[in-house]
């Protein structure tokens, strides 16, 4: 593995399909090929709107980064602005998922600010620019604990503080990353 380095502080963005594996088992490989690229589409649009990068594709969602390669103050706000963005398109993708293949989407977004490692990662045949870290696994930890609400978008403590002042979000748990870290509070935002 070869690693060109640094760290930095950035906002990272998940989004994920939820009951993907059932949407695809009833709608076929083909057309759930076709429902993701569209899918991939809008999101990926609304992301590189804000500033963001799309990190990589994960099956039925992505990752994306807000920071990298270059920083601003603006990172938090354009995350969770991107993320607000999202959840109100869900409506428009419902529309085209209902009249194209009978069935709805609902997704779940999540946002965290912390340090990461960004670089080029990978060997001389294959490389590629990514961030890795304690923020990364933990935007994915907090994908699962997002799994109760459809559509609604979870913040963890460091980017709300970033971005209070723009949207008042409900605190619904004290999660923890590891244990024996510290605790980190978690505001969600349901969809209007």
């Amino acid at each position: 593995m070869c690693i060109r380095d640094r760290s930095k502080v950035v906002t990272l963005l998940n989004i994920d399909i939820r009951d993907f594996s059932l949407f695809s088992k009833k709608i076929g490989p083909k057309k759930t090929v076709d429902m993701l690229n569209y899918f991939f589409s809008i999101m990926g649009d609304i992301v590189f709107e804000h500033q963001g990068i799309v990190d990589k594709y994960l099956g039925d969602g992505f990752l994306a980064v807000f920071g990298a390669p270059v920083s601003s103050t603006s990172d938090a706000q354009n995350a969770t602005e991107a993320a607000l963005e999202m959840q109100n398109k869900m409506g428009e993708v419902n529309e085209y998922c209902q009249k194209k293949y009978k069935e709805k989407l609902f997704a779940g977004m999540v946002v965290h600010s912390g340090e990461v490692v960004v670089g080029n990662i990978g060997f001389e045949k294959k490389m590629d620019y990514t961030v890795i870290g304690t923020a990364v696994n933990f935007v994915f930890r907090l994908q699962e604990l997002s799994r109760k609400w459809p559509n609604s978008i979870l913040l963890s403590e460091a980017t709300y503080n970033e971005v209070e002042s723009i949207l008042r979000g409900k605190m619904i748990k004290i999660f923890e990353i590891e244990e024996n870290i510290e605790s980190i509070k978690v505001y969600r935002i349901d969809s209007p």
